[in-house]
Formats: C-alpha cells, structure tokens, sequence
C-alpha cells in the first residue's frame, strides 16, 4: 500500500536525518512546542499560538543548520514539491 510504504520510508529516513542528540533533544522540544502551539491557535489564543509554532520550527532549524548541518525536512519537501512542477 503506497501510504504504508510513504511513512515506512519516512521512520526509516528520520533518525539518520537526526542522528546529531543536540539536534534530536532541538527537536523533542520544538515539535512538541510547535504543536502546543497549533493547539492553542485552534482554542482561541492565536497570539500564543503563533509564537509557540514559530519558536519550535526556530529549535529544529537551529538543530538542523548549526548542529546537523543539513536542511529541515519541510524545506527539501518543498524543494522536491517545486520541482515537480516545474517540469514540462
């Protein structure tokens, strides 16, 4: 089934992509904020919200670019997601 195969890929791709423990810990700490954050946007406190989502993709960034030293997940998606548009 291609979803099954989609998120097997993923799991298999994600601890070498976070095989740094700075970056790992970054990353405990920034999804759990970041989806905090998505949590308090959707029960009324957008302010907060909107920080708390900023400020843990900000973590994982830091992971990835100063201690991983390659680009977040989001960012090749998008990538590969343009590309695949772009062509004739």
């Amino acid at each position: 089934m291609k979803v099954i195969d989609e998120i097997a890929g993923y799991i298999k791709n994600y601890r070498p992509r976070h095989s740094n423990n700075i970056n790992f810990a970054l990353h405990i700490v920034g999804v759990s904020q970041a989806v905090f954050g998505v949590f308090q946007i959707l029960t009324g406190g957008w302010k907060m919200g909107i920080l708390n989502v900023f400020l843990g993709y900000l973590w994982q960034w830091i992971g990835h670019t100063y201690f991983q030293k390659d680009e977040m997940g989001e960012v090749t998606g998008v990538k590969k997601l343009i590309r695949k548009f772009r062509r004739p």
